[in-house]
């Protein structure tokens, strides 16, 4: 009876530790894991970095076009 009650237990175990290897290999390298959230955080960075500069570039090609428009003869 002994000899059963380790086997059982024994089971559960490794069932357990595959269990939790699988979930913390999904964290580490799975499609929820740091390096993805890392990965975003620096496109987010970059990408208002990149709104910033297009609204300062839209911003002066409004002025020009606008000086321009000024310069054409009215009709």
């Amino acid at each position: 009876m002994n000899k059963k009650k380790f086997i059982a237990v024994a089971a559960v175990s490794v069932v357990i530790t595959i269990f939790l290897s699988l979930h913390v290999a999904n964290l580490l390298f799975g499609t929820n894991s740091y390096e993805v959230y890392a990965s975003l955080k620096s496109k987010k960075a970059y990408l208002k970095n990149e709104i910033k500069r297009l609204q300062l570039e839209n911003a002066r090609l409004q002025k020009e076009y606008f000086e321009l428009k000024n310069l054409e003869p009215e009709e």
